[in-house]
């Protein structure tokens, strides 16, 4: 079966790598003209690890991971606060690894360097029939394709086109993302810093292998801010992080020099149904849990390895495959949907003016350090218990 994937990120490519190894021919389309490298650091946990495992790719990603040593918590003016080891103030337990997305991405393609792939391209057209997709390209000539699989991402082209407009699906969580690069002026060695409060972080961080540093900020706004519009992102970022000293008012003076910058809104996507007809989507495009709850990486190589597995168990019936890749796959995307509503509610607890967060107020206050350390141990264990949530099936072709 000729089977097309729209996005090469890690669904994209996790599920190509498995449709491969049983004897589907997936072609990948990605809208970047190359394949997207560096990014932010995210994480491998849990059931994850497994699916590393058993693509033979495990030993490669530890080689590579981040290699984070520590974590130094401060307060508005620059003063320490609490020292952790960077697998704890990550949320990591026993092997689980963190790592650069596009490093990722780059051993993900490279054991599947041989398939198919059509850069600087996208979708602009599916029509199904009784027995093909007929796809339509922005530049390329129109193909027939057995089925397409959507891994575009949070802003999925293919969900768009197939089940309807992004506001029909999508959970706006009341919160921003700002990541970019930035020198590495502090000369941060695998060590992150860290500001936080009740509706505001900031941090910076350099991890192994990386002569620059990231900035990154996750703060509370209202749902206006124009994600095309840089400028004004800009300037919401300054109005927000009014009044905090350390190397914030620098990190922001940045923006306009940063080689790369990713600023978006923290969202899920929720839907009833992840496929219709020879349709089907992947990771954040059927069911992003944010990055509030730690397990989009996770979510997307655990989906990668279920969808493509039992596409080759029911010998590519995809109805049949596609009822049970949602049945195997429901349970653990609502409980890490749920994981992380709760993380974007502890966020934005500021907006309830209540003795609850009066006392929080209060006690980052007095003792900023034993309450931060208190929280992220509390959702290092939700997060663990999230992660283990699926025991994976093992496939044959």
């Amino acid at each position: 079966m000729k089977v097309l994937i729209s996005g090469a990120g890690i669904a994209g490519l996790t599920v190509a790598y498995w449709l491969r190894h049983y004897g589907f021919t997936p072609t990948i389309v990605e809208r970047a003209a190359s394949l997207v490298t560096g990014g932010y650091k995210i994480d491998v946990r849990g059931s994850a690890l497994q699916v590393l495992t058993r693509m033979g790719i495990y030993d490669a990603v530890v080689a590579a991971s981040t290699d984070m040593q520590g974590a130094l918590l401060v307060d508005k003016d620059g003063t320490v606060v609490k020292e952790m080891t960077g697998d704890a103030f990550g949320h990591r337990v026993g092997e689980d690894l963190e790592i650069v997305r596009g490093t990722l991405c780059q051993i993900l393609m490279d054991h599947i360097s041989d398939a198919e792939f059509i850069f600087g391209d996208s979708i602009r057209v599916i029509a199904q029939s009784s027995d093909r997709v007929q796809v339509e390209f922005s530049k390329n000539s129109p193909r027939e394709f057995d089925l397409v699989i959507g891994a575009d991402g949070l802003h999925s082209n293919v969900r768009a086109i197939v089940f309807g407009d992004e506001s029909r699906f999508v959970r706006d969580l009341g919160l921003y993302l700002c990541v970019y690069t930035v020198p590495n002026y502090l000369k941060l060695d695998c060590l992150e810093m860290q500001y936080s409060e009740l509706g505001r972080v900031a941090a910076i961080w350099s991890s192994r292998g990386d002569a620059n540093a990231k900035a990154c900020f996750g703060f509370v706004a209202p749902p206006v801010i124009d994600l095309r519009n840089r400028a004004q992102q800009q300037q919401v970022l300054t109005s927000v992080y009014q009044g905090i000293g350390w190397e914030v008012p620098k990190l922001l003076s940045m923006i306009p020099s940063a080689p790369d910058y990713y600023f978006d809104a923290a969202a899920q996507i929720r839907m009833e149904q992840w496929s219709q007809g020879r349709v089907v989507l992947v990771g954040d495009a059927g069911y992003c849990a944010s990055p509030m709850s730690g397990q989009g990486t996770s979510l997307a190589l655990i989906g990668g390895y279920v969808l493509a597995g039992e596409l080759a168990a029911a010998s590519g019936n995809y109805r049949t495959a596609f009822d049970r890749y949602e049945k195997e796959m429901r349970p653990l995307i609502t409980l890490n949907q749920d994981l992380g509503l709760k993380s974007a509610k502890l966020m934005r607890s500021k907006e309830n003016k209540n003795v609850v967060t009066w006392l929080l107020e209060q006690a980052m206050r007095l003792a900023p350090g034993r309450l931060l350390e208190f929280f992220i141990n509390r959702s290092t264990r939700r997060i663990h218990e999230a992660a283990n949530a699926i025991p994976l099936k093992h496939y044959s072709a």
